[in-house]
């Protein structure tokens, strides 16, 4: 995370320098120009290049280490808008009285750690599971031997926060508008259902033991007779209609790969048309989709790679060499292999980008476009940066 770390003491700084020393690359300490430089003597130095989005910051002469002139109320809002998280070594209050004006949307907000100058505790003040800062907060508590201070009702319980189900898998979330009645009826222990079908199965572990109020469905049409307060599904599939609107979480795990042809200058609107049809017949989630494959002639297709970059997934690429022989082809096409010498490249490029041995779905032709679909054997999400 990037993140600020604020000082109002020289005690204040020897602690931020350590928790710097953690994570050097991502962390920058600010402090008042007295504390971090000189009051008087040789300024410091005003250099737009060290941090030219924060006004009225100066580089304090040791790199990563930035001083500001005038009240910290005036400063402190910069640091907001510019880091995902921000540690305040110094009193609670003095956050509390900082933050509160600020604060807008725990979807957006920075994640909010106070320290005491004495490094004995480090406190999750605001954004606990939403911004990251529980986990930061013991993190930095390990880092500085402090005791870390978690007050969130699911951490003390021990029992799923339902915004940090699936996070470290990539996992989105759909009907979010439900997250706060759901995680009242889990804080109430009242009958929570659980149906998945897709998506590591180990997600409950780092909340720690099965709650005893949760219950798995052996299948999802046993919902009914339960009665729950809540249900959280956990699937790659679209689901019925008649799942109760206002108590019901959806999670997508990233387990869907889909390999593509077309014929050169096919538009992106095609392609998505035809993807939609295809997910939509096949009862499968559009919010799974974790990456597009392809063979390297089609590398820089417009239709296809914008396709790619607006769902914000990776477009993988195969020689064909590398797709020629891929294990689990069903519709091979002797007209394909006239063209450009392999048999296929939806049904082989889903499967190897997959790492699967047999389709999902087999190749879907339309206009202009063949669709096919593999589920990966994990569902740790292709970051776009890996795109080839």
């Amino acid at each position: 995370m990037k993140t600020a770390v604020v000082v109002l003491s020289r005690a204040g700084l020897d602690l931020a320098r350590r928790l710097r020393e953690a994570h050097p690359e991502a962390t920058s300490i600010f402090g008042p120009s007295c504390v971090v430089g000189m009051c008087r003597g040789a300024p410091l130095r005003d250099d737009d290049r060290m941090l030219p989005i924060l006004t009225g910051a100066f580089e304090a002469g040791e790199p990563g280490v930035f001083g500001w002139k005038g009240p910290l109320r005036v400063f402190f809002p910069n640091l907001w808008e510019q880091f995902e998280a921000i540690v305040a070594i110094m009193a609670v209050g003095i956050v509390v009285r900082l933050v509160g004006p600020l604060v807008s949307d725990k979807r957006r907000d920075p994640a909010v750690i106070a320290i005491d100058d004495a490094g004995r505790f480090a406190i999750s003040v605001l954004g606990g599971h939403g911004a990251g800062a529980n986990s930061l907060t013991h993190e930095l508590a390990i880092v500085i031997n402090a005791e870390p201070i978690v007050t969130t009702a699911s951490d003390t319980y021990r029992l799923p926060a339902v915004d940090q189900i699936g996070r470290e898998w990539r996992w989105s979330i759909e009907r979010t508008e439900n997250l706060t009645s759901v995680a009242a009826s889990i804080m109430r222990r009242e009958r929570v259902v659980v149906w998945q079908d897709a998506g590591s199965r180990d997600w409950w572990q780092s909340f720690g033991p099965w709650p005893d109020h949760f219950i798995r469905l052996g299948a999802l049409s046993e919902w009914g007779g339960l009665q729950p307060a809540a249900l959280l599904i956990i699937s790659d599939s679209t689901l019925p209609c008649e799942l109760p609107a206002d108590r019901t979480l959806v999670y997508r795990p990233p387990t869907l790969v889909a390999g593509i042809g077309c014929r050169r200058g096919t538009s992106r609107e095609t392609i998505a048309s035809w993807f939609a049809h295809v997910f939509a017949a096949q009862g499968l989630a559009e919010a799974s989709l974790s990456a597009v494959a392809t063979v390297t002639l089609k590398a820089d297709e417009p239709g296809l790679v914008d396709f790619a970059a607006a769902r914000r997934i990776p477009l993988l690429v195969y020689a064909p060499e590398e797709l020629d022989g891929q294990p689990g082809i069903e519709t091979p096409s002797e007209r394909v292999r006239a063209k450009i010498g392999i048999a296929a490249v939806a049904e082989p490029a889903a499967l190897r980008a997959a790492g699967a041995t047999r389709l999902l779905v087999s190749k879907q032709t339309g206009p202009g476009v063949t669709l096919a679909v593999a589920r990966r054997l994990d569902d740790v999400a292709i970051v776009p940066s890996t795109t080839q």
